[in-house]
């Protein structure tokens, strides 16, 4: 989800004086983890500032996403957070001074941006524990009902196959998934799918 909302804007939403600063912000938004250094971390906060009147306007929680991911790096490498409102915004994460920051803490309180936090936390961070919750959603059988369990179930579902054709890291937890015990026979055949296809290139 979070790839395509970022495709989106690259091609519609934003202006050519910032498609530089967009994508310089999404290549370490979603490959922090590959090559952290706290050169990288200073680059990609300042280049959410610089994109931040953009990622308010875009309205699709892209702000909370890039708060989130300044809050998970500093937390691993104790780098600190600029003074931006982006900074307090991930300053109030690290120490729970929020509302906002109680619902990122809380897995109780599962939905589809939750699972865009989740997977910009691994992306921030490298951590499989972050994996480990999306897929608890990812390939199960979809309940009839409530409707929010089933789109999370559906976003789960995508978003883990597609970046398992975008991560090593996250095809490697798949396979590694695979040989696990127990391991109910829908998602057996969720991961096979998953593996194959992203086994046929090198993902990054």
């Amino acid at each position: 989800m979070l790839a395509i909302v970022l495709t989106i804007l690259m091609i519609s939403g934003f202006q050519t004086a910032v498609a530089g600063d967009l994508e310089d912000f999404g290549n370490l938004l979603t490959y922090f983890y590959l090559e952290p250094s706290e050169e990288a971390f200073q680059r990609l906060q300042n280049s959410a500032d610089k994109i931040y009147p953009e990622l308010r306007k875009a309205g699709n929680g892209l702000e909370n996403i890039t708060a989130v991911s300044i809050a998970r790096i500093s937390q691993k490498h104790q780098w600190p957070i600029g003074d931006s409102p982006l900074g307090i915004k991930a300053q109030e994460i690290v120490t729970g001074e929020s509302a906002f920051a109680k619902y990122v803490a809380d897995d109780s309180k599962i939905d589809p941006a939750k699972l865009d936090m989740w997977w910009v936390s691994f992306f921030a961070t490298g951590d499989d524990a972050y994996l480990e919750k999306i897929f608890k959603y990812a390939g199960i059988k979809p309940p009839k009902e409530p409707a929010l369990q089933v789109v999370i179930v559906g976003a789960a579902t995508w978003s883990f196959q597609s970046n398992c054709g975008q991560h090593k890291a996250v095809l490697e937890f798949a396979k590694k998934k695979l040989t696990s015990p127990n391991l109910p026979p829908e998602q057996t055949s969720y991961l096979q799918k998953c593996i194959q296809p992203a086994a046929e290139h090198e993902p990054r």
